[in-house]
């Protein structure tokens, strides 16, 4: 977790494997794959980031990257189960992406029709 192409890395085989989960069982979008994978590996991550068992260079920023992806529920759940809730820069940040999630999903419920039909005619 301590270096760019690492959090890279994650990022590109969560989102090959969501593909590849939906091939096998196609009953979900492969968003909902993908979400599930990021929440589950920010989960992780902050667990390790909290018990300390990341190396002391794993930077705050890198531990939020994963909140940022489409983390942000496992990162709140890790926060839940630490009780790492307070007023500070790290739980301002998280709050953040939380919002940023919130009003990006709710863009997509308000404006579905179009953008899927943006995309038909794009890969069409």
């Amino acid at each position: 977790m301590c270096c760019f192409g690492v959090r890279v890395f994650a990022l590109i085989f969560m989102t090959v494997f969501s593909f590849a989960l939906h091939k096998f069982y196609p009953a979900l979008p492969v968003v909902c794959y993908y979400l599930l994978m990021a929440n589950l590996l920010a989960f992780a991550v902050f667990c390790l980031f909290f018990k300390g068992a990341l190396p002391a260079f794993v930077k705050q920023g890198a531990v939020h990257y994963f909140s940022f992806i489409g983390g942000v529920a496992g990162a709140f759940l890790a926060m839940g189960v630490f009780r790492k809730f307070a007023r500070d820069a790290f739980s301002f940040i998280e709050i953040l992406a939380l919002i940023f999630w919130v009003v990006l999903c709710g863009v997509l419920a308000l404006n579905f029709a179009s953008i899927s039909s943006f995309f038909q005619g794009f890969l069409a």
